[in-house]
């Protein structure tokens, strides 16, 4: 009997997670009504199925760690991925000195701008680079250690060199946003890329599909406040939509 009753609980406590994304173990024994120690146990058996992830007093859906390969995503959502491209593009001034984060939307729009010309690019993103390599444009590519998940350079050479230079417009990238008041990302070394990034421009711009907003990723790169637009598209659900309202200008595509 206590163990139908165990396994039951952990069906719902993943049920939970699977709608929620984070949560924190005191959270979830409240939830349930039983110990820490019994969620703790629970989670132990869920972690080792690789359905849940354990990470420093809270657990979250173990597919929200397993970002797949930046080729990999590039046909994910594509066409909503060019929707909102095209509209963060409408957000910049001709000309102008702009950083593109990694990541696979972030390659869709540069895909987008090679159509155009005169723009000067900062990217640690060797896709990036790629697309616009036979464009009418200026690219400046980041140097550093090599991160194949995402095909982007990381490390102290990255971030020294994006210290040292102030650009007009940020395009970045999110792993997720649920649960979290601001964009994330799954790697604490491309977070403090995004970070320094941010510090260094003038104008900084989310592109993120509205599937994002179901995912919640490791770590927080970033508050929704230092976000000047959030572009993402119509199936954002409205609850969401309202409430990122209140931090960031959120821009449908």
């Amino acid at each position: 009997m206590a163990k139908n009753k165990a396994e039951e609980r952990q069906k719902k406590i993943v049920d939970l997670i699977t709608a929620q994304g984070t949560m924190r173990i005191a959270d979830l024994a409240a939830q349930f009504n039983v110990s820490r120690e019994t969620i703790r146990r629970d989670l132990h058996e869920l972690d080792k199925s690789g359905v849940v992830k354990k990470w420093y007093g809270a657990v979250m859906p173990a597919q929200d760690f397993n970002d797949a390969p930046v080729a990999q995503r590039m046909h994910e959502n594509e066409s909503v991925k060019i929707k909102i491209c095209q509209k963060a593009l409408s957000l910049l001034a001709p000309h102008s000195l702009i950083f593109i984060d990694a990541g696979s939307t972030l390659q869709t729009f540069a895909k987008i701008l090679s159509d155009y010309r005169d723009f000067t690019v900062i990217t640690n993103s060797f896709p990036v680079v790629n697309e616009l390599a036979d464009s009418n444009n200026s690219i400046i590519s980041v140097g550093g250690s090599y991160d194949p998940l995402t095909a982007s350079t990381i490390g102290s050479q990255a971030l020294n060199f994006i210290d040292k230079i102030k650009i007009n417009y940020a395009l970045l990238g999110t792993s997720g946003f649920a649960e979290h008041q601001g964009p994330t990302i799954n790697s604490f070394d491309g977070s403090e890329i995004k970070k320094k990034i941010i510090e260094n421009s003038r104008v900084n711009i989310v592109l993120a599909d509205s599937s994002k907003a179901s995912y919640s990723s490791l770590t927080q790169y970033t508050d929704w406040h230092n976000i000047d637009y959030l572009v993402t598209d119509k199936n954002l659900p409205p609850k969401i939509e309202s409430n990122l309202s209140k931090l960031t200008d959120v821009i449908i595509a």
